[in-house]
């Protein structure tokens, strides 16, 4: 179960930078909402990750 969450954790970063690296090919607000939507994936795994810890 561990190996499929990490899976998972992995598609998200990877989904992410890749929304952060085309929103900033898109110059507007399409392109600022694209970045945005990949920064708050980032965040959650970010979060995610810590929740443990704290």
């Amino acid at each position: 179960m561990k190996y499929v969450i990490r899976i998972l954790y992995l598609f998200i970063f990877i989904a992410s930078m890749a929304l952060i690296v085309t929103g900033q090919r898109n110059i507007g607000p399409v392109g600022l909402l694209t970045m945005l939507v990949g920064l708050a994936g980032i965040l959650a795994l970010l979060y995610l990750y810590n929740k443990k810890y704290v």
